[in-house]
């Protein structure tokens, strides 16, 4: 069963419905709804359609002159912390335990990809410093805690019985898309969707 939904391209991972590696074909966007976009080996995201906004006051302030936070640079982040959603759904069920693992195994192979990714975000509006800026923080720590799933899952501590070992994974996933909540909480991106992923995930 599949797990991990990213797809490794060379400057970007799509994580769509489930939490395991796949290789589609780009498809048309919408203009009402925000969804992952797959994407070829070498290319990037082109567009992402505007959706409804909502009010929601950005941490960051930007120059009226520079740049403006757009969605399409940063929903990846937003599409892991959704996947993160079926992954605890999957390390709650036994029988899927290995699918889990599976999954968290294919993220380790790249496992400071969204790191880079938030900090490529950030470099946008902060031209110096990008690399200490706790929203970049915030994604390197989420990509730590995903990672750590795998010594988890695994085994790793004996003296963790099936019960402790779920428990345990669950937190840690669960800290990890509080983590992901407030990087978008302070991206200045306005959307309804990023809007209800954090109030859901405080």
């Amino acid at each position: 069963m599949k797990l991990l939904n990213f797809v490794l391209p060379a400057a970007l991972i799509a994580v769509g419905d489930s939490f395991s590696v796949t290789r589609r074909r780009p498809k048309p966007t919408t203009s009402s709804s925000l969804t992952a976009l797959p994407l070829e080996r070498r290319t990037v995201l082109a567009t992402v359609a505007s959706v409804g906004s909502v009010l929601m006051i950005p941490t960051v302030s930007f120059a009226a002159d520079e740049y403006v936070p757009q969605l399409k640079d940063m929903q990846q982040i937003y599409f892991l912390g959704e996947s993160l959603d079926r992954l605890t759904a999957k390390v709650k069920d036994p029988d899927q335990l290995e699918a889990a693992l599976s999954g968290v195994k294919q993220f380790n192979k790249q496992p400071n990809f969204y790191t880079g990714y938030a900090k490529n975000f950030v470099m946008k509006s902060v031209k110096k410093g990008s690399d200490s800026d706790p929203r970049v923080g915030y994604i390197r720590q989420a990509s730590t805690l995903i990672s750590s799933l795998e010594s988890v899952l695994s085994g790793g501590d004996a003296l963790m019985n099936e019960k402790s070992t779920t428990e345990e994974a669950v937190k840690r996933i669960q800290k990890a898309q509080s983590l992901i909540g407030r990087f978008l909480a302070e991206s200045g991106v306005q959307d309804e969707k990023l809007a209800a992923f954090v109030a859901a995930h405080k």
